[in-house]
């Protein structure tokens, strides 16, 4: 099963942030059936980057690597 690399992180102002890891290159074809599990990946990355705490006691968390199926 292929899956969908993610760095959760925050940018240089504290805002979440995903790193995104093996997206199709440019003039991608993709099928609908491929485009909905792409999508249904990314709305997962989203809500885990908004979802995740990013600093404890004052101080950033390390980045967190996830993998994300593509069904």
């Amino acid at each position: 099963m292929k899956t969908l690399d993610a760095r959760l992180t925050r940018t240089h102002d504290g805002a979440p942030l995903a790193v995104i890891e093996g997206l199709p290159g440019g003039g991608a074809e993709l099928r609908p059936a491929q485009l909905r599990s792409l999508a249904a990946a990314l709305l997962k990355v989203a809500a885990d980057a908004e979802a995740r705490k990013l600093v404890h006691r004052g101080r950033p968390l390390p980045d967190e690597r996830r993998a994300y199926p593509l069904v």
